[in-house]
């Protein structure tokens, strides 16, 4: 008698899906044939046909023939062709108890799901493009009316908008480059005033950026697209920059961009997750969905299904690094559970808090960090800065560039 096969589907790529997508390849799929072993199938689905460097947009809208760089195509990664691997590329429209139904209509049913959707941002941070030569064209598109303006105005003073404003500069130091802030310091979350200070000083005094700081921007003109009052579960479609764009800001100054960029903020998916609770709190907390130490969606009606990355509310600041490693704790669990013999209940690893971090890297030559209540002195921060953004750390802590080796989901991970 045939044994049933057991699916799994890994909704978004990137950091946390092509993570657990990598993890349960080495543990489930990269081992030699074993009596008794699972069939196991396993769905990543992705509306992109490739893994996106999220971390170097800034660098790579100021820099076109770096950002092209931050690409790389699932095609390209020998894992991922395997034959228990299967790469939808859609639009996850529905998640359901048993089911991810895809925005063209089609449903694939799972035994476990990771949650690896990750949060939305407007364009041109947020990324529309679904294959490598559309990314190129929009980095492009955007090259091209930031290279002919004069002057440039960064709408939003958190860390995307800080780390645009200084490549913009440093990058075209001919350039006007402005970073207005509604606070009076930028860089929201939990951390000190006197990193805050530090980056103020970077920006203004070291870099050339001017700063606009304790003003809100109340009326645009032209508006950019994101300024409708209209919701959408696609963010990444819709534009945040106007050109030629005359800003009031709530002091009553007036502003003139020739290049105006918003950097204000992200869109979550709880839209699409229609898991009902089976208690009192609901599925999607503020912060995301609520997740046990485990990375399984804290409600015991769903065991089989985990969430990990920016999706989940497991950290205020969310970062690439934490989003791995929670995709590490999802995909063991999820071994383990399916390699247990006789039945047995596995011990299931759990993923530690961590201390909330930030390295903000402004420009190739500007950086700072702070990790849990101390900021980094420059020369200790240095370790984790380079050229090229953590691209190429990125590729090869993901094995894009190898095949990742086997090991078993009872034993310590290779590296996570």
């Amino acid at each position: 008698m045939a044994t049933k096969a057991i699916n799994i589907v890994v909704a978004g790529g990137n950091y946390a899906g092509l993570n657990a997508m990598r993890h349960l390849y080495a543990m489930l799929l990269a081992s030699p044939n074993q009596a008794n072993k699972p069939i196991v199938n396993i769905t990543l689905v992705d509306r992109r046909d490739g893994f996106v460097h999220y971390i170097g947009m800034t660098r790579g809208i100021a820099e076109p023939s770096f950002g092209s760089s931050l690409w790389v195509p699932y095609s390209t990664v020998d894992w991922l062709q395997h034959p228990q691997i299967t790469i939808k590329q859609g639009t996850v429209a529905d998640i359901q108890p048993t089911l991810v139904q895809l925005t063209n209509g089609e449903e694939l049913q799972f035994d476990y799901l990771v949650v690896a959707l990750g949060i939305s941002r407007f364009a041109p941070i947020g990324i529309r493009s679904s294959t490598k030569s559309e990314f190129v064209a929009e980095l492009a598109e955007s090259y091209t009316q930031l290279e002919s303006a004069k002057s440039v105005i960064v709408v939003g003073g958190g860390a995307v908008g800080i780390e645009l404003a200084a490549d913009i500069k440093c990058d075209f130091q001919n350039k006007s480059v402005t970073l207005v802030h509604s606070r009076a310091l930028p860089l929201p979350g939990p951390f000190k005033d006197e990193l805050r200070h530090d980056v103020v000083d970077i920006l203004q005094n070291q870099i050339g950026v001017d700063l606009v700081l304790g003003q809100r921007v109340i009326a645009q003109e032209p508006a950019s697209a994101d300024m409708a009052d209209t919701l959408t579960d696609m963010p990444e479609h819709v534009s945040s920059t106007a050109t030629n764009a005359t800003l009031t800001l709530s002091g009553g100054q007036t502003l003139h961009g020739d290049w105006v960029v918003r950097c204000l903020g992200t869109r979550d998916k709880q839209s699409i997750i229609n898991l009902p609770s089976s208690t009192q709190e609901p599925i999607f907390g503020v912060n995301g969905i609520r997740v046990k130490d485990t990375m399984q969606i804290d409600d015991a009606a769903y065991p089989h299904i985990y969430a990990c990355g920016d999706i989940c509310s497991r950290d205020t600041v969310k970062l690439a690094g934490v989003a791995m490693y929670g995709a590490y704790i999802a995909a063991v669990n999820i071994a383990r559970t399916i390699s247990s013999v006789s039945n047995n209940s596995p011990t299931l690893e759990e993923s530690p808090l961590y201390p909330s971090k930030i390295l903000l890297l402004m420009s190739k030559d500007h950086f700072i960090m702070q990790l849990g209540d101390e900021i980094w002195e420059k020369e200790k921060t240095r370790q984790y800065v380079s050229d090229n953004m953590g691209l190429q750390g990125s590729i090869n802590g993901l094995s894009l560039n190898k095949v990742p080796a086997a090991y078993s989901p009872f034993d310590l991970a290779p590296a996570f």
